[in-house]
């Protein structure tokens, strides 16, 4: 053995005796075998540091990782469904009783959606968004599959101008909304601008109604469950017990759609998410 190789050996042996191994990575070491050490071919690997806790049970870094994603993915508990305030707008002959002039064109508020005509049936004044209208077709092709007949929608989504002039038509004809609406305050701010704006043309109490709507829309609050998009309802009194059946089976085929069997008027509510 060369002279530094022996000097370079004495140096690492020293540094071992002091403790400093740190330093053993700057010095480069022969391959001998010295007193009391096993030869680097059969000496057994450092565990890493990382070894202990693994085998004491902790979880790796995979395993974390992988916990982590489950928690991000893992299905939450459905919430509790609550039961949405659903009012079918008033006829066009009750708007008429009421002193209405004919709807011409919906407000702002809902947006115009390019769709084509589906082959259910959708009354006049009905706005459908594309998503939605594209989920009733899908329903509507496995009920007409079981029934041969087409569903018929009665109300979709509304703009607070539509809410106000059927709120204006149901308190002309006497009709209690704090009896039909669960949101009494909103009920309150809207009838009140109804009050204030008594004697004047039924045309100018409806912006004055849509006027609180629209306020209360931008406060989240909606007095109407068909102020908010997926809201309709569908035609059930002229189903048969057999129809109605039909018309379960494919609203849960298609799914993500909630059903409520509203009786006065008789009709189904669903909210579509």
């Amino acid at each position: 053995m060369e002279p530094p190789h022996r000097l370079r050996a004495l140096a690492a042996a020293l540094l071992c005796a002091a403790g400093c191994t740190e330093k053993l990575e700057s010095v480069e070491l022969p391959r001998i075998d010295l007193p009391g050490l096993g030869s680097p071919a059969t000496s057994a690997p450092a565990a890493p540091a990382s070894a202990a806790p693994r085998a004491q049970g902790a979880p790796g870094a995979a395993g974390t990782a992988s916990a982590a994603a489950r928690a991000q993915g893992a299905p939450r508990a459905a919430a509790p469904a609550t039961r949405p305030d659903c009012d079918e707008l008033p006829s066009e002959e009750e708007e008429r009783r009421a002193q209405l002039p004919p709807l011409t064109a919906l407000g702002k508020a809902v947006p115009a959606e390019p769709w084509t005509p589906p082959p259910y049936e959708v009354l006049p004044g009905v706005t459908l968004p594309a998503k939605i209208a594209a989920k009733l077709e899908q329903i509507d092709r496995e009920y007409a599959r079981r029934t041969r007949e087409h569903l018929v929608i009665t109300s979709g989504t509304r703009d607070a101008n539509r809410q106000a002039r059927a709120m204006f038509t149901k308190l002309r004809l006497g009709e209690d909304l704090l009896k039909l609406y669960r949101h009494k305050a909103a009920v309150q701010e809207i009838k009140k601008a109804y009050k204030a704006s008594s004697g004047k043309p039924p045309e100018q109490v409806v912006a004055a109604m849509e006027a609180v709507i629209q306020d209360q829309i931008d406060r989240g609050i909606y007095v109407s469950a068909h102020l908010r998009r997926g809201a309709v309802d569908v035609r059930n009194r002229t189903m048969s017990p057999k129809e109605k059946r039909a018309f379960l089976e494919s609203t849960a085929e298609a799914g993500g759609v909630l059903v409520i069997e509203e009786t006065t008027p008789a009709h189904y509510h669903l909210q579509i998410d």
